[in-house]
């Protein structure tokens, strides 16, 4: 596990907030030279803890797109049938997320269509194809109130409990 210590912190927290912003005014910002910031960033990045920098597209300025959750238990609880499933969401590319869960819902997946009619046909796809299915249930996004694609990292190493640089 690879130590980090506030400077570490407050550089993933910045690039987290501001992806864009150029190495030299990082450095200033956190308190070192550039060459010293660029250095923590290059270790950050072979450690996997920087895994990757990429921009937030809004699709709704781009496209008419809606969001649609869906909940889904599985027949079965083998391994193979868990594979089974998880194999078939990784190659539908409207399936945006998908996560596992503990309880009385097996995955939570979350889908970007044009329409209902798009969703409705994912859906029928995903149950020709026999991927385990048991039942599934369908909830429409109708407004975004927050959004984040993860939390602060400044705000989790604060967090009782929180595991100490």
């Amino acid at each position: 596990m690879l130590s980090l210590d506030r400077i570490d912190i407050r550089i993933l927290s910045i690039l987290q907030r501001e992806g864009r912003i150029s190495k030299s005014a990082l450095a200033e910002r956190v308190g070192l030279s550039p060459s010293a910031c660029v250095d923590r960033i290059s270790r950050l990045e072979r450690a996997k803890v920087i895994a990757s920098y990429h921009a937030h597209v809004d699709l709704r300025a781009l496209f008419d797109v809606q969001t649609f959750f869906m909940t889904v238990t599985l027949r079965s609880h083998r391994a193979s049938d868990f594979a089974a499933f998880e194999a078939y969401v990784q190659k539908v590319p409207q399936i945006i997320e998908c996560y596992a869960l503990g309880g009385g819902i097996d995955y939570l997946l979350k889908v970007m269509c044009q329409n209902v009619d798009s969703y409705q046909a994912l859906v029928e796809r995903l149950l020709e194809a026999q991927p385990g299915v048991d039942r599934y249930f369908t909830y429409i996004m109708t407004k975004a109130i927050k959004a984040a694609p993860q939390p602060p990292v400044d705000v989790l190493v604060e967090m009782p409990g929180a595991r100490r640089p």
